[in-house]
């Protein structure tokens, strides 16, 4: 998934750089820093809770990797992330190891073919980003005048 983010007054910004680089890398770097962490809190508030099997795994899961200064990922470690996000179709179920599919704690015999209906998107992470873009703008845009301020442009 891509997000694209516009940020205002960049090209003042990207003037200053070739001014002075150590500033504005120091400057975007705090920025980039600060608008991960926002999504990444967006994002935990907005992952679903399965509350009937203990829940909270999705959200333990979601982190953000500082990759370079100027970049920052952020990532849900759930193996099913993609298809909370996403959703999937209706698909066939069928056992591993065993003959059948049982829920043996519940006392559940499935069968030894299950047709699931497919899960519904749950967009969460799409959902953080929207909230976030206007913080991560600010963040950026103080960035950018911390920059003019120090260089005096």
């Amino acid at each position: 998934m891509n997000v694209k983010v516009e940020i205002p007054g960049l090209d003042k910004l990207l003037a200053a750089v070739k001014k002075a680089p150590a500033v504005t890398l120091a400057e975007v770097s705090k920025a980039v820093q600060k608008s991960a962490l926002t999504v990444q809190s967006a994002a935990i508030k907005e992952a679903p809770v399965n509350k009937g099997h203990g829940g909270g795994n999705l959200r333990q899961n979601i982190k953000v990797t500082q990759m370079t200064k100027t970049r920052a990922v952020i990532t849900s470690r759930a193996p099913y992330s993609i298809f909370v996000e996403e959703g999937t179709r209706p698909h066939l179920i069928r056992p591993k190891v065993k003959k059948a599919l049982a829920d043996r704690r519940n006392k559940l015999f499935f069968g030894k073919l299950v047709h699931h209906p497919g899960t519904k998107a749950n967009p969460y992470m799409q959902r953080a980003m929207k909230q976030s873009q206007g913080k991560v703008t600010e963040f950026f845009k103080l960035a950018m005048v911390n920059v003019i301020k120090t260089l005096k442009i």
